[in-house]
């Protein structure tokens, strides 16, 4: 899959009769795939279909295609305006290659974190850790996630994290995040694109939301053909701020971005890398070698071991990482500093849409 993205992300064209061939054959198994979802959406929306109606406001926050689009910021960002209306927010997400295989895993809840991974995903525990306060569940079930995080934590609010397929819950705000540099790849579903759906599946949601709006004219463009096509959908942009560097030892105070120059290695494990390469390009950081790894990857002491002598042989002071991946590293001893930068969402083009919808939701009432 990672040798074809160049292709699926539409980045390049096939350059070759066995590849044309390929991407052929895979978009036919797509076609197949987008029938199938278009008539299962089409039973839930005709109500064949039974739809959880939970009893608190459920946002969801989901995309279009495979690959990351900026779901956790997103998400980040929301709890903590729903907290600071006073809701007892929960949220609720797949926990993808977690360990634990029962049917509602608590990573966290109102008193504090439960786990780390690998029992937990990485994403659910980065947000745990972030959010004190908020129930996190994970689990294929999600109707049964929303369930026992009304009912235990008596949680006023759920947000739902990659929600945008999950249509057996209903959702009272739907939205969903589109890369600006790519938004739909090469327009074909999966297997023989990054497409979920249909992008006239997108018609259904309650707003889109361009992330990683850095280069304006290429998002000038993207959203121009957005409008064109959903000229009645709301449509906000944003990009992914880094705020400030956190230590892996948690022996010291975050530092500012400006806090840590020098010569540092840098790795990840996330499904778009480059996104965390150009941020790093940005900073006064000079980086003497890159190590991208696959999306969600279990960090082995002997990988770290290896960065940490390459890093010593390239005259690198310290590695750094996204806070995606430090959440893996708890409990490793590291013969190096290694930093975290943390990146939030900022919303920009629209955001009062967003700030209105979510007013709309108010206090809960005192239960």
């Amino acid at each position: 899959m990672q040798t074809l993205l160049p292709w699926l992300n539409g980045e390049r064209e096939p350059d070759s009769p066995g590849m044309r061939l390929l991407l052929a054959a895979l978009g036919g198994c797509g076609t197949l795939l987008g029938r199938f979802q278009s008539l299962k959406a089409d039973g839930y929306r005709r109500g064949w279909i039974e739809a959880l109606r939970a009893p608190c406001p459920v946002i969801s926050v989901g995309n279009l295609t495979v690959g990351g689009t900026g779901k956790t910021p997103m998400v980040l960002w929301l709890a903590r305006r729903m907290q600071s209306l006073g809701h007892r927010v929960g949220i609720v997400s797949r926990g993808y290659r977690q360990r634990s295989r029962a049917r509602v895993t608590v990573v966290a809840d109102p008193d504090g974190v439960r786990l780390s991974p690998p029992e937990a995903a990485d994403e659910a525990v980065l947000l745990a850790r972030a959010l004190p306060g908020v129930t996190v569940l994970t689990g294929a079930d999600r109707p049964a996630l929303i369930r026992h995080g009304v009912e235990r934590y008596r949680c006023s609010l759920i947000l739902m994290d990659d929600g945008f397929q999950r249509l057996d819950v209903q959702r009272d705000l739907d939205l969903v995040l589109l890369d600006a540099r790519h938004p739909f790849g090469n327009g074909r579903l999966l297997p023989g694109g990054i497409l979920r759906e249909s992008i006239d599946a997108l018609a259904r949601c309650d707003a889109l939301i361009l992330t990683r709006a850095d280069d304006p004219e290429r998002a000038l463009d993207t959203r121009s053909r957005l409008v064109q096509r959903f000229p009645r959908t709301p449509l906000l942009t944003a990009t992914h701020r880094p705020t400030v560097w956190i230590p892996l030892s948690n022996a010291g105070d975050s530092l500012s971005l400006d806090g840590l120059s020098g010569a540092v290695l840098a790795f990840c494990g996330l499904a778009a890398p480059e996104g965390f390469r150009r941020t790093l390009a940005a900073l006064p950081l000079r980086v003497t070698s890159w190590h991208p790894f696959p999306d969600h990857h279990a960090f082995q002491e002997e990988e770290l071991q290896h960065l940490v002598t390459q890093a010593r042989r390239q005259g690198a002071g310290a590695l750094v990482c996204t806070e995606k991946d430090a959440v893996k590293l708890s409990g490793v001893q590291i013969p190096m500093p290694v930093f975290a930068l943390r990146v939030e969402m900022a919303l920009q083009h629209n955001r009062e849409w967003l700030e209105h919808k979510l007013a709309a939701f108010g206090p809960p009432t005192a239960s």
